[in-house]
């Protein structure tokens, strides 16, 4: 019997690559073919294997990625592709080369002009109905994922998630992002709300299909949501927007807080059907599981494998460890501009406010001694001005305030750095 290699980011938790692994193995499966998932720090590699998942076509020079330019015969699925990716000659080899969206298509056929637009796979993952715990049948139920990028991105956006008017259920989905312990301590409305724990891909994809609609920070978590013809908002990332423009649902993608205000009101008030897409889509990938199919059945040499490098297994165990960290010192970065961008404008908001209300009280108190008001009213007005020139230096002389004043211009370079990073990845 034939096998599926499946090489793909099983390093890191998150929940989009192994749902690739998963449905990749689900489709094989009805052509009767098993399937074995390559570790990619392994010393030796399969022959020939289906390369996919995530971002995985990216410029040289990455301790983790390169390990996926794998010369041979193998299958390159729907694979995510950097417009910067470069030295891509290996791929002529391949048995099938093609990417998700149009954008990352064309950056591939500069090396594989027969490279093939095909969409993920998971838009047919098949999952068992999972129980949302705090939930009656046939509630209306809004989904809501959050990352640092999102606040970033959308101005007072807790408010306007605080506004919707239904049950909300946080939904953790890049775990390898923290984000169930970043949703739990901001500021929602948890009165009517639960919060899920950290979930499989399986369990994921089926509480999004019982979500009336979503608000979404994740590709996939838009994926899952689109397949189950679930309407979604997604805030903005660049291979977000390229994968739902290649359907003519670039509005779902919203970069600002009025998009996304207009979004929450259309996704409450209008009725979306995304069927006849998620139909052409699942002809594709139909089709194109096909060809693995024969492909692997058609392979006559046997599944012997070639060396990938010569590591020791406590080699192999230091890189791994090397990658998770570095992974997690991304996010916590992330995490902490967000958080120092987020207190700096409000201390700033704080400041601007306390000085127009010294302002005022000038104007009052130089009025007031120009009427020759009793000197006990001007007195007291005196006292407020000191207590608000008081609050007013306790607030300009914060680090948070040197933070926001002297380092405005490098936290935004940071800033644009990690959203440049988050967008891509």
């Amino acid at each position: 019997m034939p096998v599926g290699n499946l090489l793909y980011d099983s390093i890191s938790r998150n929940t989009g690559d192994i749902a690739m692994g998963i449905a990749a193995s689900q489709l094989l499966g009805e052509h009767g073919i098993s399937t074995s998932i390559v570790d990619p720090l392994c010393a030796r590699m399969p022959q020939q294997m289906i390369i996919g998942g995530g971002e995985l076509i990216r410029p040289t020079g990455d301790s983790l990625y390169d390990v996926f330019r794998r010369p041979g015969a193998h299958m390159l699925n729907s694979a995510g592709v950097w417009d910067t990716a470069d030295d891509l000659d290996y791929l002529k080899g391949y048995a099938h080369v093609s990417a998700r969206s149009s954008r990352e298509v064309d950056v591939l056929r500069k090396w594989v002009p027969e490279a093939e637009l095909v969409p993920c796979a998971t838009t047919m993952l098949h999952s068992d109905h999972y129980e949302i715990p705090g939930t009656e049948p046939g509630e209306l139920l809004v989904g809501i994922h959050m990352v640092p990028h999102a606040l970033r991105m959308i101005e007072d956006l807790i408010p306007l998630v605080n506004a919707i008017p239904h049950k909300k259920v946080f939904i953790p989905f890049t775990h390898y992002n923290g984000d169930a312990s970043f949703m739990r301590h901001l500021p929602f409305d948890k009165s009517n709300s639960v919060f899920l724990d950290t979930l499989t891909p399986l369990e994921l994809h089926s509480a999004i299909g019982q979500m009336s609609h979503v608000l979404v920070s994740s590709l996939h978590a838009s994926i899952f949501a689109y397949s189950q013809n679930v309407p979604f908002a997604s805030v903005f990332q660049q291979k977000t927007h390229n994968y739902f423009d290649d359907r003519g649902l670039r509005a779902h993608i919203v970069t600002n807080r009025d998009q996304l205000q207009n979004m929450i009101h259309r996704l409450d008030a209008e009725t979306f059907d995304f069927t006849a897409s998620v139909e052409n889509d699942t002809a594709v990938i139909t089709r194109t599981f096909a060809i693995y199919a024969n492909i692997l059945q058609g392979t006559q040499a046997p599944s012997e494998t070639v060396p990938l490098a010569e590591l020791e297994d406590l080699d192999r165990s230091r890189v791994r460890g090397e990658i998770l960290l570095n992974q997690a010192e991304q996010i916590i970065e992330d995490r902490d501009v967000t958080l120092a961008g987020i207190e700096a404008a409000r201390l700033a908001q704080a400041a601007h406010t306390l000085q127009i209300v010294a302002e005022r009280d000038l104007s009052v108190i130089a009025q007031a001694k120009a009427n020759q008001s009793n000197t006990a009213h001007v007195a007291d007005l005196e006292r407020r001005l000191t207590d608000t020139e008081t609050a007013l230096t306790r607030i300009t002389h914060s680090w948070w305030w040197r933070l926001a004043r002297t380092m405005a211009a490098p936290i935004r370079r940071v800033l644009r750095s990690l959203t440049a990073v988050f967008q891509r990845t």
